[in-house]
């Protein structure tokens, strides 16, 4: 059962990791292009925006929003 629920919170991650990507990228990525990403690019492109916005938001990339 455990391992089920784990399966679970790992799907549930992902598909907020690709919903936000998307989003965040203002329409540049479609969903059908961040499933197809391997995980590693994913996960790239996710710390790029998220320093992309820090950067924008004026604060340091070592700083949280």
């Amino acid at each position: 059962m455990a391992y089920l629920r784990r399966l679970n919170e790992e799907t549930d991650a992902i598909n907020k990791e690709i919903t936000e990507m998307v989003i965040f990228s203002n329409g540049s990525m479609t969903f059908e292009e961040g499933w197809n990403m391997p995980m590693p690019q994913r996960k790239l492109v996710i710390k790029t925006l998220e320093k992309y916005y820090k950067a924008k938001a004026g604060k340091p990339a070592s700083e949280d929003l």
